[in-house]
């Protein structure tokens, strides 16, 4: 955490002019004082004229010396400003604040605490934000003092600190001391080895560092120019990193991208907030309304506010209007700010290996601090020299924790990440490649990740005269000229030309492109356009055979099915519904064209126009996975002129209408997502998806990509606020069961219901229950569809409702109406849990209210949720966070930058885009479909167990090696110098090279993950039980070479050199530890089913075939040159005899060794011992006991009466 120092800003009437400096550096802040006199030149500018702090200001400001406007004093009374609260700016002469993660911090007297700098986002009346006048010179200059500059910094570490952070990495450290104990001891070869091989590990992660810091930089960076109004009413261009809140700023016409957050005042603006949202459709903006009562809220104001780091792609104005916006909040307290401090500081990673790596380097420590004092003792009571005790005492720690350790862990992940990027997947962060071996728990994103950015239209529903349902026509070319439901589907739409391009939401594309109609605009500038008729006009195709003849005859265009558009009402999630007003030219009237949710329109709709059919017909279509709209239709009252129809009221438009037919569109699965999801279910991996779009098309893609299995049924969740009382608040469940339909169906969580009081709620207030009742519905977008509560005769017999009563922490209950289908089907999720038979969905502002009010719901909700849908940025990344202390090892899968915190705080990240959300994944795929996904957890499990492998191999290496030394000690004898090096170099060292070369497993995902804990049962156990093996080999070769007639005990004397150490009892022990390292890394690595076989591994069986022939060689009858070179004192010639018994002792341990791994521990330990004891209470996957609870209380519906109290009693409101 980044905490700078606290500082004091005050003022005090002095003579002359002071202002201080205030620079941030990475964990600390210094202040510089700079003196201004009148004859002084401040770095070469313009001097200051006069000693005003006013004036000085704007001066300073003019000539570009804004870096030290920082504090001033003066003999004016000099206030710094900030905003708490209410719109209005509290001056002070002393200012007390702290940074911490990109965020100031105030002192504020009132509550005697630090509290957040705030913006103007926060309980401003729209009264004052429409206070159009702007600020002056001093005023924003002062301000700036406080929220400093609309900047967004991203420090960027220089090589030598990163160098500094990396080598206090604590292996690093140990291996500073080994490597100058071994020079000291002249042990030249291997110490260079270790320092080229640390090195290069060193320096491809601080390339890597480097480069992420550039990516996020150049991502980041952005400076542009404003113009800005002033208090006089005139208008300024200036940088904008000199904006601050309350600055009024003048939207040029040619667009530009927002530097800051600010709230529309006048005028009309339309952005691509795709950056923010992940959505590419342009979104159009309208000025915050002016109302006395009405204060300005972030969320529920979204459509009026203009975010930092969107783009203004087009503005349209009334006249010699301007479209001006008011600044909200600047610098890192923008909505960009936020995504990149998201990146910058996210919730810490549980990398478990590396925390059990530690831990199991301090247990070897102790084991060397034993040797340590072990090697004193014996060597002081023998009464040996002092260099040589402090020299063997201090060698033996470097030999018990293996230097070479970090060395050996870069080098297997070096080979994980070429791999995946042979697979075009790159990885930025390979230490995160580990973790994704644990995965056991994906959520994606859904518009462009498992489904293709655009729709595609199906055909249409119309209805015919007899009021019943036409058979479906797909192509939309053969509706009549006449028809009104050709009429509504192409004007009932937002789209707009930008930069000579028809842009919109791609539903209203699609259905308009399927007509073949024409767009034409008004070719006038955009101020204009307000003031005209018809600023729109939709036209009919002009390629049929009249209008071809009409052109041969040179006769003009009948423009009689003109249709204008006059105006529109925007759509809104809340009303599930837009609508236009339109004229066709030929037409003494308006017409009135409604466009929406089923279920919205329906209600809209005079029920005699409603068709028979229109609920199974909606059941039909919705059960394929469809998404289905709803349009009808009214003629407005002939004496409405065109004033009238400008003020007429939204609520008198859009009622009595007369039902049109339905539109079908059909949303398309990329290629590989089912495939994907069926693997990942196959393997026991949850996925979950976590979207910004709407709840129902969200859940019908789940179901379409098998996220939501065939019997599952689906849980809508709903939390609705009461309107007269804000505190209190329901929540309505909804369960939906299927068991007649199969993978390809949909079952959508909106219901259609007969205009009947639906759910009953009860609610506890004040110690009394009131009762309410509540629609089943959910605030959904247009292109939405629902299915009744009777879609069929079968699902009416298989529904009951029930009825629970919900405590919260707020004091209130609500009575929730559930729907339960018979014939559960058990999920193959799940060995016969019950549980797992239903799944959750719910949108993000349920998700906050269940929060705060209901934060006991929040663990069930959370180990159940499969569908959250209209999540913002920061609640995805709560999510992710939510899954991870319920236990689980979180992916992230999404292609927008809204992505981004979510992506950082998953335990992997995977971006299927190069763009903002790259720079905050560990891992980008080339290739954007979930394709990438399997493989980054088939390469994280076979990382993860090359990882294990390798440490538990140098591990049991350096064990094996000190036994052997303490061994030795025991006689003041030691490995020579020579036998050191061929054993850490030519076998250790190649060893553990081709060691992680295996690849990962070609199979498909196994459900059993991988261990991720080194301090648990089967490594543990796997150590030992090979220590034990190799020290009994070892001690048996010590005292077999002692009964040999021909034995000669070693005798140390004090003439002897220091690393004079040959003899029998060296020998002996040196042939079986080279044949016991050969033998542990075969064991420890493993093959299927998460890397191929070892055998596939050429360079690995190689240096394996190798090394044990070379044993062989040194054991059996090595040359006289490499005997005297590695100090062997041989058996004497013809007594082959006991060399052989070395050999067969070596092959004895390999026997034993592949017993005890592959059956004592793969078999016994690792599958059926590891959860024979497992207490899930006590367990770290808190959702196992979540899931263990209801699969113990709920094995049939009924037995949600019995659990949680759910009654059949009907309540009357």
């Amino acid at each position: 955490m980044t905490l700078t120092a606290l500082h004091t800003v005050r003022s005090a009437p002095l003579t002359g002019l002071e202002v201080l400096k205030i620079t941030t550096g990475i964990t600390r802040a210094a202040s510089q004082i700079v003196r201004i006199n009148k004859a002084e030149i401040l770095d070469g500018k313009k001097k200051p004229t006069t000693t005003n702090a006013r004036n000085v200001i704007k001066e300073l400001t003019q000539n570009g010396i804004t870096d030290y406007i920082g504090f001033f004093r003066s003999l004016d009374p000099f206030q710094v400003a900030y905003h708490r609260s209410g719109g209005r700016f509290e001056h002070a002469s002393t200012m007390r604040y702290f940074s911490c993660k990109k965020l100031r911090y105030i002192w504020c007297d009132l509550s005697k605490r630090f509290i957040k700098l705030q913006g103007l986002d926060v309980e401003v009346p729209s009264v004052l934000i429409h206070h159009t006048k702007g600020l002056s010179v001093y005023e924003q200059s002062i301000r700036r003092l406080i929220y400093g500059s609309n900047e967004i910094f991203i420090p960027l570490r220089s090589v030598l600190t990163l160098l500094f952070l990396e080598v206090l990495n604590p292996f690093y450290v140990f291996q500073i001391f080994s490597v100058v104990l071994w020079f000291f001891y002249e042990y030249y070869y291997y110490a260079v080895v270790i320092i080229l091989m640390s090195g290069f590990g060193i320096t491809v992660s601080i390339i890597q560092t480097q480069r992420n810091q550039r990516a996020l930089y150049s991502t980041v960076k952005s400076t542009d120019t404003a113009m800005v109004v002033r208090d006089s009413m005139e208008s300024e261009t200036i940088e904008t990193r000199f904006l601050v809140p309350g600055d009024v700023l003048e939207i040029p016409a040619t667009g530009c991208t927002m530097q800051c957050d600010a709230v529309l005042l006048s005028g009309n603006c339309i952005l691509d907030e795709s950056m923010l949202t992940g959505e590419s459709v342009p979104v159009t903006k309208t000025p915050l309304p002016l109302k006395r009562d009405l204060i300005y809220n972030r969320k529920e104001h979204a459509r009026h506010t203009l975010f930092c780091g969107t783009r203004v792609i087009q503005t349209r104005y009334i006249g010699s209007e301007k479209v001006l916006v008011k600044v909200l909040n600047t610098g890192n307290i923008t909505a960009k700010g936020g995504l990149i401090r998201s990146i910058l500081y996210p919730p810490p990673v549980d990398y478990k290996f590396e925390k059990d790596s530690y831990k199991f380097i301090t247990v070897l420590g102790v084991v060397a601090f034993c040797g340590f004092v072990y090697t004193l003792y014996t060597k002081i009571s023998r009464s040996i020299g002092a260099v040589k005790i402090i020299v063997e005492s201090l060698d033996l720690i470097t030999i018990a924790v293996p230097p070479a350790l970090p060395a050996a862990m870069t080098v297997g992940r070096m080979y994980a990440q070429k791999r995946l990027k042979r697979s075009n997947i790159y990885c930025i962060s390979p230490r995160a490649i580990n973790v994704s071996g644990s995965i056991d728990c994906v959520c994606f994103d859904k518009t462009g990740t498992l489904t293709e950015d655009g729709l595609d239209m199906w055909g249409v529903l119309p209805k015919d005269s007899t009021n019943s349902f036409q058979i479906p026509l797909k192509d939309i070319t053969r509706l009549p000229m006449s028809d009104h439901l050709l009429f509504g589907m192409v004007t009932c739409h937002s789209i707009t030309f930008v930069n000579g391009e028809m842009r919109g939401d791609p539903l209203d594309l699609k259905i308009f492109e399927s007509t073949g109609w024409i767009l034409e605009e008004a070719n006038v500038s955009d101020e204009t356009k307000y003031d005209m008729l018809f600023p729109t006009i939709v036209k009919p195709p002009r390629g049929d055979s009249r209008d071809e003849l009409n052109l041969e005859l040179d006769v003009a265009y009948d423009n009689s099915n003109d249709i204008g558009i006059v105006r529109e009402f925007s759509f809104t999630s809340a009303l599930q519904r837009m609508s236009v007003v339109t004229r066709k030219v030929s037409d003494n009237h308006f017409n009135v064209y409604v466009k929406g949710s089923p279920e919205m329109i329906s209600s809209l709709c005079r029920p005699e126009s409603i068709p028979e059919d229109f609920q199974s017909k909606l059941g039909f279509y919705a059960q394929q996975g469809y998404r289905i709209i709803a349009i009808a239709y009214k003629q407005l009252d002939k004496k409405l002129n065109y004033p009238k129809v400008q003020k007429i009221a939204r609520e008198k438009v859009e009622c009595e209408l007369e039902f049109l037919g339905f539109v079908i569109l059909e949303n398309r699965l990329k290629a590989d997502t089912e495939e994907v999801i069926e693997s990942l279910n196959a393997a026991h991996i949850r996925s979950v998806m976590v979207t910004g779009d709407n709840l129902l098309t969200a859940a019908s893609v789940a179901h379409d990509c098998g996220m939501i299995l065939p019997g599952q049924n689906l849980v809508t969740v709903t939390a609705h606020a009461d309107k007269t009382n804000p505190d209190r608040y329901f929540l309505s469940y909804d369960i939906t069961g299927q068991p007649q339909l199969t993978q390809s169906d949909i079952i959508n969580d909106n219901q259609v219901t007969d205009g009947k009081p639906d759910g009953t709620h009860k609610v506890k207030e004040n110690g009394n229950y009131a009762l309410m009742t509540e629609s089943n519905s959910i605030s959904s977008s247009i292109d939405t569809c629902t299915i009744s509560t009777q879609l069929s005769t079968n699902f009416d017999k298989d529904h009951h409702s029930h009825r629970i009563m919900i405590e919260s922490d707020h004091d209130c209950n609500s009575i929730v109406d559930v729907k339960v289908v018979n014939g559960v089907t058990t999920n193959p999720l799940a060995l016969s849990n019950t549980a797992s038979s239903f799944c959750f969905a719910l949108t993000g502002k349920t998700w906050a209210i269940i929060n705060e009010h209901f934060p006991e719901l929040v663990p069930t909700i959370t180990s159940f949720g499969t569908v959250f849908a209209r999540m913002s940025p920061d609640q995805k990344q709560h999510l992710i966070t939510g899954l991870q202390n319920l236990g689980y090892y979180v992916a992230m899968c999404g292609d927008g930058a809204n992505d981004c915190g979510a992506l950082k705080a998953a335990h992997t990240g995977i971006s299927l885009s190069e763009a903002e959300s790259s720079v905050a994944s560990p891992f980008t795929s080339k290739n954007p479909t979930i394709a990438c996904v399997p493989n980054v957890i088939k390469e994280g499990r076979a990382a993860l167990v090359t990882s294990f492998g390798i440490f538990k191999f140098m591990a049991a290496y350096s064990l094996v090696q000190f036994a052997s030394v303490v061994i030795l000690y025991s006689i003041d004898s030691n490995l020579t110098d020579w036998q050191y090096l061929y054993i850490d170099l030519f076998i250790i060292s190649i060893v553990a090279f081709f060691f992680g070369k295996t690849s990962s497993y070609d199979g498909p995902l196994v459900k059993q993950t991988p261990s991720n804990s080194l301090i648990s049962l089967a490594p543990l156990l796997s150590l030992a039980l090979h220590m034990i093996v190799a020290i009994g080999i070892q001690m048996a070769g010590w005292y077999h070479v002692q009964a040999q007639p021909w034995f000669e005990p070693f005798n140390y004397t004090s003439d002897r050199e220091l690393n004079d150490h040959g003899c029998f009892e060296n020998y002996t022990i040196f042939a079986i530890s080279c044949y016991q390292y050969l033998i542990l890394a075969i064991v420890f690595s493993k093959g299927a089913p998460y890397r191929k076989s070892i055998f596939s591994n050429y360079g690995f069986i190689i240096s394996i075939v190798v090394n044990a022939a070379i044993a062989v060689v040194l054991t059996v009858h090595p040359p006289a040159w490499i005997a005297e070179q590695f100090e062997l004192v041989m058996p004497p010639e013809g007594e082959y005899r006991f060399r052989l018994y070395l050999v067969a002792y070596g092959l004895i341990n390999f026997l034993v060794s592949l017993f005890i791994e592959h059956v004592i521990v793969d078999e016994i330990a690792f599958k059926r011992l590891r959860y024979r004891w497992h207490n899930v209470a006590k367990s770290r996957r808190k959702y196992l006991q979540i899931q263990q609870n209801f699969q113990r209380d709920i094995h049939s519906p009924s037995d949600f009466k019995t659990v949680f109290g759910w009654s059949n009693e009907k309540y009357d409101y």
